[in-house]
């Protein structure tokens, strides 16, 4: 008991270091944009971007309550461009965490932001504490540079005794870790919330939130790998951003030529009268081995790329292809080219040029 009796004081003086989350009014209520207090409100825009985007406004504190209101809006679970658009001072951390989960299940992507006067766009927003965890919750992240993000310690109630407070410690710091990790989010963010006060705020600037992983500007990772379809090596990669799935394959074919196969999440735009490859946002013609083919929303193209391309391609930061509609329409669609996906493209060509004619199978 005595040993008991002489850590607690320790322990209290030290909470300080212990991440949490709790409301904190340190922008001006008065602003015109200042969330609510009462517990937030989740509305749907009446007026959906004309873009095909829907727009979800989460406003004021974070409690319990909000996760029903939240799921009133489940039925659009795995739709393209969803954002919900956060303005809140923090509140519950134990339900900021709950609802940042469930905005990744529904894979609604996330942005700081209210409605705007006008219905072109938004306008900033605040979100703070509580708020962050649903923001890191968006399946894509999206940038408001005037938008205010800040954070700082968990604040225990007044209530809770000494042995409650240690308990709620390490349970909310065990899964705020494992949350920012399951979200892609750096756990250095939880480091900065655990060395500001709860009585101040530690302000993100937007260099802050992109190298921490709190945004990632509507875009997934790319993913590149060597993958073995039918007997051939395959070169594949794959990005996601918050309106489409690109996927690009190279394949050797039996006669030592690379072969480009691109499926793109196109949202069943129309037909496509012509494709070009597009390399670092320029583009150049391609012949393609047949019409472009629609399953469903997604398009299909395959080519093979011309010599001076290929040497392109493996230079490239990007790549892509540009569709042309039939009603004069254009779109563009991109996977980033990391370093080691660039090494791994330039040797997939050195191996397929380099390779035995029979070492391959026809596609």
């Amino acid at each position: 008991m005595k040993t008991l009796r002489f850590f607690l004081p320790l322990f209290r003086s030290s909470l300080c270091w212990v991440l949490g989350l709790a409301i904190t009014g340190s922008v001006n209520a008065g602003e015109r944009n200042a969330p609510r207090t009462s517990s937030a409100t989740v509305t749907m825009s009446s007026n959906p971007d004309l873009s095909g985007v829907m727009n979800i406004y989460l406003d004021g504190r974070i409690d319990a309550d909000v996760m029903g209101r939240l799921n009133t809006f489940a039925y659009l679970k795995g739709r393209n461009g969803v954002i919900v658009h956060l303005n809140s001072f923090g509140g519950s951390m134990r339900a900021g965490l709950a609802l940042g989960r469930r905005i990744r299940e529904l894979g609604f992507s996330t942005q700081v932001g209210v409605k705007g006067v006008s219905s072109i766009s938004d306008e900033a927003g605040i979100c703070e504490s509580a708020c962050v965890m649903l923001l890191a919750g968006g399946r894509f992240r999206l940038i408001q540079p005037d938008s205010v993000v800040g954070v700082h310690q968990f604040a225990a109630p007044d209530q809770a005794t000494s042995q409650q407070v240690m308990a709620d410690a390490q349970i909310f710091s065990a899964a705020t870790v494992n949350f920012l990790r399951d979200m892609g989010v750096s756990t250095q963010l939880f480091s900065l919330m655990a060395v500001t006060p709860t009585s101040a705020m530690q302000k993100l600037s937007v260099a802050d939130q992109v190298n921490l992983g709190l945004m990632n500007a509507g875009k997934e990772v790319a993913v590149w790998g060597i993958e073995s379809e039918q007997g051939a090596l395959v070169l594949k990669g794959v990005q996601s951003t918050i309106s489409s799935t690109v996927e690009i394959q190279l394949a050797c074919t039996a006669q030592q030529d690379v072969l480009v196969a691109v499926m793109v999440d196109a949202g069943g735009k129309g037909q496509v009268r012509s494709v070009d490859l597009l390399v670092d946002g320029r583009t150049s013609a391609v012949e393609l081995r047949q019409p472009v083919q629609m399953m469903g929303r997604t398009a299909m193209s395959d080519f093979p790329p011309k010599a001076e391309q290929l040497v392109e391609m493996q230079r490239a930061r990007s790549v892509g292809v540009r569709f042309r509609f039939d009603d004069q329409r254009q779109s563009m669609y991109a996977i980033d080219v990391p370093t080691q996906a660039s090494a791994l493209i330039g040797g997939f060509v050195q191996l397929c040029h380099g390779a035995q004619k029979g070492a391959t199978v026809q596609r």
